[in-house]
């Protein structure tokens, strides 16, 4: 994938330092957000705002000549937010040919049964 400086992109964080998160994306790309680029306000505990092996949403500020990706949180406008959401619309639609609850039907009553004598 290409990226470019504005794009907004998501990424896993893998390691967390004093001063910032290390991120990968989805081609194996590398990048930092530095905990300046995390929030407007001062962060005295880094790990109190991000968490190692959670995805976050970044916007690309910089890329180094080997590739490595600066990103931030606060660049992210509320309208690249919304935007952002509006492409990336994960919901699949199944059609009701699809639905079955035939298994769930078959086992609801020995469910409700081991329940009730479990109590």
């Amino acid at each position: 994938m290409d990226y470019k400086i504005g794009d907004i992109i998501e990424g896993t964080v893998t390691e967390i330092r004093p001063y910032g998160a290390l991120l990968i994306f989805d081609d194996d790309k590398k990048g930092m957000l530095h905990i300046s680029e995390i929030s407007n306000f001062y962060i005295r505990n880094i790990k109190r705002y991000v968490r190692r092996g959670r995805t976050y949403r970044v916007k690309i500020i910089d890329i180094a000549e080997n590739g490595f990706l600066r990103v931030s949180l606060t660049k992210i406008s509320p309208e690249e937010k919304e935007t952002f959401h509006e492409n990336n619309d994960k919901n699949i639609v199944i059609s009701n040919t699809e639905e079955d609850f035939i298994p769930l039907k078959e086992i609801i009553d020995k469910y409700i049964e081991d329940r009730r004598e479990a109590k």
